[in-house]
Formats: structure tokens, sequence, C-alpha cells
């Protein structure tokens, strides 16, 4: 009969639905029930399912099946399919070998590396087009495009980058090229593009982060605590000493990750709704290489960890939220 007919509702990346209520996911789980229909619910995600799991236990376990990373032979047969119209397959396939060998270790996920032949691939063969290399002189043209994977792999991977941006502003590559303007043009591109696409909450503990990489851990008590005479301490802070000497300069310095919670509870103005796992939302950044540990260790309880973002994205990051990040800063310039 009709009411037999089967129903598939697939979601991909479905731990993004923590954020979206607490009881969206649980409402999806019980869909069949709820409609009365035949209706399956398959959750893609590359989170295991205890890590978003609804914590008010109203949501059924669905049935697990864990897949295998994709091996290098199929990640080139599924990228193939990006081959450009009118390039030739082998060549096309010959660079997306060499950035496999490039980023694999640090990049295993399909659509990342996707992402990245779609965005240097132009760059690699343009030498081709204004003539100043062969298709058979890949050494060549590797060379040529390594400016780019020096400094654009990073960025496109973090997507400071937009696509668009990065095919509308990057500057061109050629023999011609100082490899230092090309640094130049794609920190300024970084610079100037739109906050990271994260989620509401990864947003806060990410800017939570940039704080404790930057500011002094003696000020803490200062900058965070809540009271009246909080904001008027704040502006009063100011380095004497020189400058030589201030984190800006020196880098990003490692923090403990209870250190940046303290942080992000005391700069998150609403409580943080029940159904939302800040431990899996801090993974995500280490996985996304916006956060690195700095210690060992599998657990992120005690491990230290440093800010892999700069100013400017912060700022973009803060105005997305609406927080003014610079009140909280250190002497920043």
């Amino acid at each position: 009969g009709k009411e037999q007919e089967a129903h598939y509702v697939v979601v991909d990346q479905a731990e993004r639905l923590r954020d979206r209520g607490a009881m969206l996911l649980t409402s999806l789980l019980r869909l069949s029930e709820l409609a009365n229909a035949n209706i399956t619910v398959v959750l893609l995600s590359s989170v295991v399912w205890d890590k978003f799991r609804p914590r008010h236990g109203g949501a059924p376990d669905p049935h697990t099946v864990f897949f295998s990373y994709y091996t290098k032979e199929q990640m080139l047969r599924i990228i193939e399919r990006d081959c450009p119209e009118g390039e030739p397959v082998g060549f096309f396939l010959t660079f997306v070998d060499a950035i496999y060998e490039v980023f694999h270790r640090n990049c295993v996920d399909l659509n990342e590396l996707r992402h990245l032949v779609a965005m240097l691939y132009p760059k690699f063969v343009q030498p081709v087009y204004e003539r100043q290399a062969a298709r058979s002189e890949f050494a060549r043209l590797f060379k040529l495009c390594q400016p780019y994977f020096a400094a654009a792999s990073e960025r496109l991977y973090l997507r400071e980058i937009s696509s668009s941006e990065w095919l509308k502003h990057s500057t061109v590559a050629s023999a011609t090229t100082a490899p230092e303007d090309v640094t130049m043009a794609i920190h300024k591109i970084s610079d100037n593009g739109d906050a990271l696409d994260l989620p509401y909450y990864a947003k806060f503990l990410l800017i939570a982060a940039f704080l404790a990489s930057y500011n002094p851990t003696r000020l803490d008590a200062q900058y965070f605590s809540r009271g009246k005479s909080q904001a008027k301490r704040r502006r009063a802070t100011k380095d004497t000493t020189g400058g030589d000497n201030r984190q800006q300069l020196l880098g990003p310095k490692s923090f403990g990750i209870e250190r940046m919670l303290a942080i992000f509870y005391s700069i998150i103005v609403e409580p943080v709704d029940s159904s939302v796992d800040v431990q899996i939302q801090i993974s995500s950044l280490v996985t996304l290489r916006l956060l690195s540990k700095t210690s060992a260790g599998d657990r992120l309880d005690g491990v230290k960890c440093k800010c892999n973002v700069g100013l400017e994205a912060i700022r973009a990051i803060s105005r997305s939220v609406r927080f003014e990040v610079d009140r909280y800063l250190y002497d920043f310039s």
C-alpha cells in the first residue's frame, strides 16, 4: 500500500545539527514515528555518534556503519572527474598525484584535497598558456607554482580565502612574478576576506584561543572577570616596556585548554546550549588546523595548544558575532 512506500532522508555533515537546537536531532531520528510513515534517516558524519548524541537521552541510537579512508587510487579516480574541460586527463592526474604526495599526511579529507586541486591547478597550468613552459616540463611548472604552494595552501585549507576571492584576486603565476609578490597578494586576500565559516560557539572558542595565545596569563582576572569595573580596567592596560618583547611580534604562545575554556565562558554572554559539546568543537578546530596541539596526548584534558589564526581573521570572526575583540587584547596595534 501507499503507507508502505519507503522514503529516505540523507543528512551530510550531520554533526552540525548539534548547533541547531536541542530537539532537532532527536526529532529527526524519530521522524518515522512522528510522521507515521516509512522514513529512514541516514546521517553522514566524520564524527562518531557518541560525540554528538543529544544529551537529554530522547534520541534512539542509530545503526552505525563505519567506512575506511579513501585510498590514494580511489581519491585520484574521484578527483579525475574534476578535470577541467579541454585539459589532458593524464597531465591533470599527474598534478593531482603531486598534490596528494605533498598534502596527504595533513589532509586526509577528500573534499579538502579537491578544494586544493581546484584552486592551485589553474595557477599550475597558466605558464603553459603564457608559453613560458611546456606541459612536458613538469618540474619547471611545479617550480613556477611553488610560491602558491608555500603561501596559499594553508590559507586555502583553513578557508581564510574563499574560492571566488582566490580566483578573482590572486597574482598571475608566471616566470616574471616575484615569489614575495605572490606571498603578499595572498596575505592581503586573507586579511581582507570574510570570516571563517564556523559554527557560532566555535567562533567564540577560536576567539578565546587567540586571546589565550597572545594575552599574558597574569592579566586574565583583570580582563575576563565579571564586574562593573572590568571595561575600565581593560582600557587602562598598556605595555610601556618598549615593544620588542610584545607577544604580537613574538607570535602565538601555548596555552592550556582549561584556560581557553575559562576565557570562552567569560566572553560569551548567553549560557551555552546544553546540546552543544564544546570538546567536540575544540577537536574540530584542531582538525581544521585553526588550533595546533603543542603537547602529546589524544585527550584534550591537560593538552596545550596554540592559535594559528591571524589578527585580521580574528577581527572578522569577532565582527560576525558582534564581539569587540580589541577591547580584550593586551598591547596590540
